[in-house]
């Protein structure tokens, strides 16, 4: 019960005094409450706002792309190459095939078997080193055929000789007639040349019995050898005769290549070449252009040439295949463009360029060399044409179309 004072107000008790101080209490804390409420809320607003921004702006991004492909629809798409004007022509790269200075098979000049051999594959000989000896028993024989002939040739021929001094003294002593003397003077001319016939076979017999002797005819090595201790030796060359020995001079090689006739112009006898081989990727072997045969290979409209290239190590071995590679001088500025860039059909050779407001024009074009890759135009190009690549068919003069990709110059040297 509320207790009163004698002048009739009411008594303040302490429990409510503590409800007054927790009222208070509780006025200070709201405002804070409500200020942290807001900061949060605003925290969330922003973040809020940042995701959606991050998730609209591709699909923004990506709206602008369909208006540009739009803006765009009806127009064919392609790619554009610029042509390259250069005062030298690339350099021309041949295939070319390695063979020896020299290079022969040897094989035996007599019948016979082989008694022994000196030298295998690999080996280096000079000129007239021997190689192998044949033992050939019939031209022994024959040798000492000849030998007895000469000799007998030379007995009878002795014999006329005296016979005819006899016969002269008788004839000046009116003993032997004319027709007796002639007949004796004939006889020594008759035994003279049998002579000589006989001394000629020896000579021949002795000459075949030095090719007893296999020798080398030039300084080389030995790449092959077809002989062994016994073999029978036939005489002669040909698809049913072996050789013997091969034999290559390799000191200084000689790499043959066919050039087009578009180049002939550019490469004559004494041209410097660089010879590359696989074996040896990062070096180079310097030569020129011996000769040339003359004469086009009908079937390819290609002419031969051959390359002399020093070979003082021996690195370079006959049959290898290599590289040669010309830097030809043009004698005029050249421009080049990509081979997929050349139209060529019944109205001759175009291109399809692509002007400044972005329309098809088609130009005929002179070709000058094709370097594999490129192509020299003569004449119809511009420097600052863009010429349009792998052109389809359907293009036509004046079409709008879309560049999808512009590359550089190509084939600069």
């Amino acid at each position: 019960m509320s207790e009163y004072r004698e002048t009739g107000a009411p008594t303040v008790t302490k429990s409510m005094t503590q409800g007054l101080e927790r009222q208070r209490s509780d006025r200070t804390r709201r405002p804070r409450f409500m200020l942290k409420t807001l900061i949060a809320i605003t925290a969330l607003i922003a973040i809020g706002a940042g995701v959606y921004f991050l998730a609209i702006y591709p699909r923004i991004q990506n709206n602008q792309e369909l208006n540009a492909a739009a803006a765009a629809a009806g127009k064919r798409a392609v790619t554009v190459v610029e042509s390259t004007q250069t005062s030298s022509a690339p350099d021309l790269v041949l295939p070319g095939n390695i063979e020896a200075n020299q290079q022969t098979s040897i094989y035996g000049r007599v019948d016979g078997y082989i008694a022994r051999w000196y030298v295998d594959i690999g080996a280096h000989v000079e000129q007239g080193q021997v190689l192998a000896d044949i033992d050939a028993p019939q031209i022994d024989a024959n040798l000492r055929m000849a030998k007895a002939r000469l000799e007998l040739a030379e007995a009878n021929l002795k014999l006329a000789q005296t016979n005819s001094v006899r016969s002269q003294q008788l004839f000046q002593t009116h003993v032997n007639s004319q027709q007796q003397l002639d007949t004796v003077l004939a006889t020594e001319q008759i035994q003279k040349a049998t002579r000589d016939n006989a001394a000629a076979a020896l000579k021949s017999t002795q000459d075949m019995k030095a090719f007893e002797r296999i020798r080398a005819p030039f300084a080389g090595t030995i790449t092959a050898r077809y002989i062994d201790f016994g073999s029978l030796v036939t005489s002669g060359s040909g698809t049913s005769v072996h050789s013997l020995f091969d034999l290559a001079q390799s000191d200084r090689v000689r790499v043959l290549v066919y050039v087009p006739q578009a180049d002939i112009s550019s490469v004559r006898p004494g041209t410097p070449a660089a010879i590359t081989v696989d074996e040896y990727p990062n070096e180079t072997f310097t030569g020129k252009i011996a000769r040339d045969a003359g004469a086009f290979d009908p079937s390819s409209r290609t002419l031969l040439l051959q390359i002399d290239v020093p070979n003082p190590d021996g690195r370079l071995f006959a049959g290898m295949y290599a590289h040669a590679r010309f830097s030809l001088p043009s004698p005029t500025a050249a421009l080049l463009i990509p081979n997929n860039a050349i139209l060529i059909d019944a109205k001759g050779s175009r291109i399809v360029v692509v002007d400044s407001s972005n329309k098809i024009h088609i130009k005929s074009v002179k070709l000058g060399r094709d370097f594999g890759t490129k192509t020299e135009i003569l004449s119809g190009l511009d420097t600052q044409d863009r010429v349009v690549q792998n052109p389809a068919d359907d293009l036509h003069e004046g079409m709008p179309i879309a560049i999808q990709s512009t590359r550089g110059p190509v084939g600069a040297p």
